[in-house]
């Protein structure tokens, strides 16, 4: 017997169908650290890209971007949240505040990648047309041969000779030794002779370099941790070959 006004009750979803969603729910929101951590994998590849272009890139752009790409992150994980709590409240299935998490975070790091490479574009295009001969390549390294420093009592000094060896002194020993320089301008410095004057209140700090760089006309010298510890001013001639 029913009442008037009675309604059959909703038929519930089977169960297997309930384990099914709440087994999708749970993949997406597992996916979205794996997600993460791809993409935090990636974009420290891309950031290699940045090697070299200096003054050509749109740095501005590239660092804006990521600085952003946090933030849209957490943007993105709020709404899937604030999504998962409407949906309950709803009664409604859900997995769907999961998928919208999904969906968001790559969004997200599709866009940042997207104006990461808009940035790095003008290198790309510097570089194809090097490639192709419609722009000179970048100028070689100045040479460091020839003398750096003066002839002063106590005042240190190199001489790069043109056969890869070098002479001179720190201010009191007399060094000899050995030097090559790579193509981006990188000099290291081989010291295979020093001698061993008592040198009190001498800094004879040219006998610590390991490496050297020219910059702007002037002789960088790096110590063993590859930091400057000195500079050494050139001669008239020096660096001009």
């Amino acid at each position: 017997m029913r009442f008037a006004g009675y309604q059959q009750p909703a038929a519930l979803p089977p169960r297997g169908a309930v384990q099914q969603r709440r087994g999708l729910e749970v993949s997406l929101w597992l996916s979205v650290p794996v997600i993460l951590a791809l993409v935090h994998f990636l974009q420290i590849f891309e950031l290699f890209g940045t090697v070299g272009c200096e003054g050509v890139c749109d740095l501005d752009l590239i660092f804006a971007a990521r600085a952003a790409y946090p933030w849209e992150v957490a943007v993105s994980l709020a709404v899937a949240a604030g999504a998962a709590i409407a949906l309950r409240l709803l009664g409604k299935p859900t997995f769907w505040a999961g998928l919208i998490a999904v969906v968001l975070v790559v969004a997200s790091a599709t866009v940042t990648s997207v104006l990461v490479q808009s940035g790095l574009a003008p290198m790309y295009e510097r570089n194809d047309r090097i490639a192709q001969g419609d722009l000179p390549a970048a100028p070689p390294p100045l040479s460091p041969v020839g003398q750096w420093g003066t002839d002063a009592d106590e005042a240190p000094r190199l001489e790069f000779l043109p056969d890869g060896t070098l002479v001179g002194t720190d201010g009191c020993n007399d060094l000899s030794g050995e030097w090559i320089q790579d193509p981006e301008g990188e000099i290291t410095l081989t010291l295979l002779s020093v001698t061993t004057a008592d040198c009190d209140g001498i800094d004879t700090w040219l006998s610590k370099g390991r490496s050297a760089r020219i910059l702007g006309n002037f002789l960088y010298i790096n110590g063993p941790t590859g930091s400057p510890i000195g500079g050494l001013a050139p001669t008239a001639a020096t660096g001009q070959s």
